[in-house]
């Protein structure tokens, strides 16, 4: 969107009541240059808590998804300031393999047994 009133600012964010005058638009958006190309640059979506399912988890936190869960649920489990995972297996750390591990239990403040 570099170029556009999305990175120059202007965009109608809210109009005044019964009228077509804006009465608050968005601001300017901060560029940076990488590799010669331009950029807007976004502030990241951050939730409150994610709510998600695991197939596996140690009581550490550090999830295995099975399946479909494994599209979104990584990301939606390291975008939420509380990650709750709700599991369907709880075992003791170190009965997981490493490299099957999708999330790590830094993540995750709860886990609680589906």
């Amino acid at each position: 969107a570099f170029g556009t009133v999305i990175q120059e600012g202007g965009f109608p964010i809210k109009y005044k009541q019964g009228t077509d005058e804006v009465e608050v638009a968005s601001e300017a958006r901060e560029t940076r240059q990488f590799d010669g190309r331009d950029y807007v640059m976004e502030r990241a979506i951050t939730g409150d808590f994610a709510l998600v399912k695991a197939w596996k988890a140690d009581t550490r936190g550090n999830l295995i998804f099975k399946g479909t869960a494994n599209n979104f649920n990584a990301d939606m489990a390291k975008a939420g300031r509380c990650t709750i995972a709700e599991v369907e297996e709880i075992v003791e750390p170190g009965e997981l393999d490493p490299a099957q591990i999708h999330v790590p239990g830094i993540y995750v403040h709860r886990v609680i047994k589906a």
